[in-house]
């Protein structure tokens, strides 16, 4: 890594705040915009559709490490890097291959003996876990595994060693096709004996070079230059470089480390450090091109690279950062690899890492991330149009100008058409998007990461989409101030139909006879002398249609297909005589045949019929029509796609409820098909059918219903299942389980609390003191969230909602739990104290019937250094982890504990994560979604993720359902709610 001016990140707290809207949220420095520009700004980019290029996907990498435990191999796996260096930075140079380790040598390692102390001690290279990585991924993909991009040490090996390496690690599947001639020896402290002068470490690198080119003709050598010119930097490196390039045959490449930006906070003016930020690609072109003078011709590889503000990041940096991706691809001659330093570590980090520099779980999306998502989403494995980008507005600074807006075009294996725009001015600007001089006129989404201002960007939750929906649609699109926009759905060639879409009888493809069609006849029969290429076209009533049909004629249109999915045909045609057949095949291939077209009325009474639930996957394809038998005038297909068929939903009971023994399980259903596309609902208890119902109300073990098998029940467990089947024979179902037993409490919610997850300390469980909780005090202090008779546990207002405060020595609070998965666990506890002695708390776990509890384990009392204590100020929230402990899957009663001199703090929520896993905040990845604001004051709430949900009243009563992204309760009184997702997701819905 790169001696720079660029500080080290900070440790973020691990706290998502949500905001109305996912604009990201800056905080207020040094934020004034640092270029004076005209009120109005147009933009223009006009692609050229017949200009492409591939894109080459190198140039998103990045460094990323971290490869040997099961947590790390699992975040590689989530992630999936482009390329994997290794190694990297200064480290490289002294890495020991044949043991994975680093060399022990005082006298050779000098300035960084003792920080290599720790590596030889503690840490091995995990080349092994790479290895484990790239099998795993050849397995994915069917063969191709990573990318890797190595750095060998010319300070250690020799040629001999280095082709040794080289097979070793082909030896174990990995790819060897790009090295670079170690890392950074321009600086004296990266070199050793074998490189302690520019001429001797051009004899070492041309030793390892001529091995491996001997043994690996194909192989990709780079050597690192520096770019520091006596001018750019107080350094001149201009001598150096001249030496070690030799003749400059050796290598392939030039590898150059170049971090761009300033710090707007140590900036003596911060105009100055932002607007270098905003113009961050003439530094790097710069640099790029004064590097290249010493070896004409030969690509870039930036191994290392970064556009930064300081220790956090800043918006600056972020559209920055955007820019030079665009600059580099749209030189791809030039730049050949890149990788962003680093992903996962400090300087940089797209994730929140914490102070052992590995990630902060629950993971945090930096402002970064979000940035090059929108990248690696419109460029990776893609084909780039090229075009010209035309803009009324520059930035200019002393190096060179820029254009305010930038914006690429890449289209993708399914004819999508992505555009990426960069807006680097504080202004809205009206972009025209041209194909072939033609503007665009059909429909796209716009979607939008924008920042409020050039400054501090807050981290988010890792899974949360930071893009704000700013049009769907079409018309004017408006590039949205200081913004990295993504316009998607864009499919310019009208001549493909879109499906689902109406694919017009008359719009076959061009090449006439043989390619886009087959007619009997040379003429049209239908407009003798109009239309000359033998398809028989004629109009009635303003219908134009496909007539004269004849057996074994056939029509091809290109199509696109959206997405994968099941797609109802709906032909458009009539026919005076009977019997007409028809069949179709997608590429080459017979989805259905035999279709009737049955006789109509007259030849020009044209009625619909369809064909039902045709499977279609996504892509470009060619359809063809096949007259099998004709007679019939075709006007159009309909191509329609199937509604989802979406699971039935259980309002009652919840799943894990517990019914008293003796009672009946009362049972209702809902679903979102319409009731016309209903055919049955079943429920089935331990796999016996109970009832079928062709129409609501679904509802079983009601009063006069007579279900006998959900009556008078038992002690034990009891699997329910629903099975929805719709008029197309199509099935869905939902599982849930309750029991009966007398167990003493029940959840707050209905719901057992997912583990691992959140508890919010205030959702204590049902079933009253000495049971669900203990308090020494009568009453809710507090005066917050429960309130109702014998509820004594003081709650306030605080924290991200509610928090237990005013607590003693032995007072507990129980939470009934679903641990979804036996394994190890540690807690976090999220809690505010002003206490510089910590305070003890306990947890412990029990059975349901609370007979027996097991300590998981004890804060410290007393510790000036660990446990309960303040760290930052005593009114901030703060987390301490606990000791970790084993939990075993199933439905257990966890109890936190205030011993005796624990009282003092509040305590906000608990988080159980499962070491070893990638937990997040609530839910796994799958069905993670937020719920914001909460609470909110005006009834409405927004969905991260659309949702088909029920909202239930605190007693459990239905109040209202629906789907979507927004919730809006604002009719009900305020209040405490829940929302139910289909998934069986529960949130808390807090209206006040």
């Amino acid at each position: 890594m790169e001696n720079s001016n660029i500080r080290k990140s900070q440790f973020y707290k691990a706290i998502f705040l949500a905001s109305l809207t996912f604009i990201l949220s800056l905080k207020s420095f040094s934020q004034d915009y640092p270029f004076t520009l005209p009120n109005s700004i147009t933009a223009s980019l006009n692609v050229d559709t017949d200009s492409t290029e591939p894109f080459n996907n190198k140039l998103i990498g990045y460094n990323i490490q971290g490869f040997d435990t099961q947590l790390q191999k699992d975040f590689i796996n989530l992630v999936d890097p482009v390329t994997i260096r290794f190694p990297h930075g200064v480290w490289a140079n002294f890495y020991e291959w044949e043991t994975d380790g680093y060399q022990d040598d005082a006298y050779d390692n000098r300035d960084h003996e003792e920080a290599l102390q720790t590596f030889v001690c503690c840490i091995k290279g995990e080349i092994d876990g790479i290895a484990d990585l790239n099998t795993q991924k050849k397995n994915r993909t069917g063969g191709e595994g990573y990318d890797m991009m190595w750095t060998y040490s010319i300070n250690f090996d020799d040629g001999a060693s280095s082709v040794a390496r080289a097979q070793k690690d082909i030896g174990l599947g990995l790819e060897v096709k790009a090295i670079e001639l170690g890392n950074e020896h321009f600086w004296r402290g990266q070199r050793n004996l074998r490189t302690e002068t520019p001429e001797m470490y051009l004899a070492a690198a041309l030793e390892v070079s001529s091995a491996l080119k001997a043994e690996f003709p194909n192989i990709k050598l780079s050597l690192p230059l520096s770019w520091r010119n006596g001018i750019d930097s107080s350094i001149d490196h201009t001598s150096y470089n001249n030496t070690i390039i030799g003749d400059g045959s050796f290598f392939d490449a030039i590898s150059l480390h170049k971090y761009m930006g300033a710090d707007p906070d140590q900036a003596a003016d911060s105009n100055t450090a932002y607007a270098l930020l905003l113009t961050a690609k003439l530094e790097l072109e710069g640099s790029a091109n004064w590097v290249r003078s010493f070896a004409p011709g030969k690509p870039i590889w930036l191994t290392e690279w970064g556009v930064s503000a300081g220790e956090n990041v800043h918006g600056g940096a972020c559209l920055g950062m955007a820019d030079v991706f665009m600059f580099m691809a749209e030189n791809q001659d030039i730049y050949e690899r890149a990788n962003w330093f680093i992903f996962n570590r400090v300087l940089n980090a797209m994730v929140v890492v914490g102070s052992n520099r590995e990630p902060v779980y629950p993971l945090q999306k930096r402002g970064y991330l979000s940035t090059y998502e929108i990248i690696q989403d419109v460029f990776r494995d893609a084909t780039l149009l090229n075009g010209t980008i035309t803009s009324s507005a520059q930035l200019t600074v002393s190096r060179g100008s820029v254009n305010a807006v930038n914006a690429r075009a890449t289209t993708n294996e399914f004819g999508e058409t992505k555009v990426v725009a960069v807006n680097l001015t504080d202004k809205p600007v009206v972009f025209e998007l041209k194909f072939d001089d033609v503007v665009y006129s059909r429909s796209f989404k716009h979607e939008a990461l924008i920042f409020d201002n050039l400054g501090e960007v807050d981290p988010i939750d890792y899974f949360t989409d930071p893009l704000q929906l700013v049009k769907e649609g079409t018309s004017t699109i408006t590039l949205p101030p200081l913004s990295v926009s993504k316009i998607s759905e864009i499919y310019f060639d009208e001549s493909i139909h879109l499906i689902a879409g109406t694919v017009e009888a008359e719009d076959y493809k061009d090449g006439g006879e043989g390619v886009g069609f087959s007619d009997t006849t040379a003429d049209n029969t239908l407009s003798p002398g109009i239309d000359t290429d033998g398809v028989d076209v004629g109009t009635d009533g303003g219908i134009t249609y496909v007539g004269d049909t004849q057996n074994s004629e056939w029509l091809k249109y290109d199509v696109n297909v959206l997405n994968t999915d099941d797609y109802d045909f709906e032909f458009v045609y009539a026919s005076a005589t009977a019997g007409a057949l028809v069949r179709i095949e997608i590429d080459d291939v017979v989805v259905f045949d035999n279709f009737s077209l049955p006789q109509t009325a007259s030849a020009i009474d044209f009625q619909t019929i369809t064909k039902l639930t045709v499977p279609l996957t996504k892509g470009l394809h060619e359809l063809k029509l096949n007259v099998q038998k004709g007679g019939f005038n075709l006007d159009k297909i309909n191509v329609l796609a199937v509604p989802i068929l979406e699971a039935p939903m259980f309002v009652t009971p919840n799943d894990l409820d517990n019914i008293e023994p003796g009672n009946s399980i009362e049972v209702e259903a809902s679903t979102t098909s319409a009731p016309e596309k209903i055919a049955s609902m079943e429920l089935f208890i331990n796999d016996i059918l109970v009832r079928s119902i062709a129409s609501a109300p679904y509802t079983w073990g009601f009063s006069g219903q007579n279900d006998a098998l959900l009556e008078n029940i038992v002690e034990g467990t009891y699997n329910l299942k629903l099975v929805l089947t719709d008029h197309r024979g199509r099935t869905k179902e939902s599982t849930i389980i309750v029991t009966s037993t007398d167990y003493p409490t029940r959840p707050f919610s209905g719901t057992a609390h997912i583990v691992p997850g959140v508890i919010q300390v205030e959702d204590y469980d049902l079933g009253g003191s000495g049971f669900a909780f203990l308090d020494s005090s009568v009453g809710n202090s507090g005066g917050a969230y429960r309130n109702e008779v014998g509820d004594d546990v003081d709650v306030a207002e605080g924290g991200t909602g509610f928090v237990t405060t005013g607590l003693s020595g032995n007072e507990y609070t129980r939470y009934t739990i679903n641990v979804t998965e036996s394994g190890r666990f540690e807690m976090l506890v999220n809690y505010a104290t002003f206490s510089s002695n910590s305070k003890p708390f306990q947890a412990y776990l029990l059975q349901k019937d609370l007979s027996s509890s097991e300590l998981l384990f004890s804060a410290p009392n007393g510790s000036t250094t660990d446990g309960i204590i303040r760290i930052t100020g005593g009114g901030n929230f703060q987390d301490y982890a606990s000791d970790e402990f084993d939990l075993e899957a199933g439905l257990w009663v966890l109890e936190l504990k205030i011993p005796n001199g624990g009282a003092g703090p509040k305590y906000d929520y608990v988080t159980l994560n499962r070491v070893g896993s990638l937990s997040t905040n609530e839910f796994t990845v799958k069905d993670d979604f937020k719920v914001y604001p909460i609470p909110s004051s005006d009834g409405r709430f927004n969905l991260s993720k659309p949702k088909t949900w029920v909202v239930y009243s605190l007693l459990g009563k239905r109040i209202t359902e629906g789907n979507g992204d927004v919730v809006d309760i604002s009719q009900y009184s305020k209040g405490l709610y829940f929302l139910k997702t289909t998934e069986g997701v529960v949130k808390r819905l807090l209206f006040n």
